[in-house]
């Protein structure tokens, strides 16, 4: 009898410390190093949810952690508004094709943009606990070539079984939001 209560003791161990979130998908292109991309811009993204304005958040958080990791400049938002409202509103297209990206390229010297989409941002009820649920894609491309250089997907929840044994809160959207773009940004090689 007190082998099983072990094992289920440290069944719960296990599980708390492992957590549920798995790695991130992610894509590198190999022949292609990214340290030649000096200065990005980043598009805004996709928003995929109900929740108003998750996609600026995102948004705003990826941008924050880029630039405090020094992976690459990032060009300020008004700048890269006003292009595309001159470029898209005028062409009447939603996307950027490679004529518009070369075009970014030339006027406000980027060498590659970072879009991407917000496809979960909710928090979810069981009972009396609740905890975000967060879910994100982003992809590099080369603004010279259209050709994506990396890309990558992930989820992140703030539930942790702690927190709902001992009636603690889950981890608030902005806490699961950091945590999620951190994991998806530490797939990122830069190597010149």
């Amino acid at each position: 009898m007190q082998k099983i209560g072990l094992l289920f003791i440290l069944t719960i161990v296990m599980v708390a410390l492992l957590g549920c979130a798995g790695a991130p998908l992610h894509y590198a292109d190999e022949t292609i190093r990214l340290g030649y991309v000096k200065r990005i811009a980043i598009l805004p993204f996709e928003n995929h949810t109900q929740t108003k304005y998750a996609e600026e958040r995102l948004r705003d958080i990826i941008s924050t952690e880029i630039l405090s990791r020094g992976f690459f400049e990032v060009i300020e938002k008004g700048d890269l508004s006003r292009f595309l409202q001159e470029e898209l509103v005028n062409r009447k297209q939603e996307t950027i094709d490679l004529p518009t990206a070369q075009r970014l390229a030339r006027d406000l010297e980027v060498d590659a943009y970072l879009a991407g989409s917000v496809d979960d941002f909710s928090e979810i009820r069981s009972g009396s606990y609740a905890y975000s649920v967060v879910a994100a894609t982003f992809r590099l491309v080369d603004v010279k070539t259209g050709k994506i250089i990396w890309k990558t997907s992930g989820t992140e929840s703030g539930y942790s079984t702690w927190s709902r044994i001992f009636g603690f809160a889950g981890e608030d959207i902005n806490e699961v939001s950091f945590k999620l773009v951190r994991k998806l940004l530490d797939t990122i090689q830069i190597t010149e």
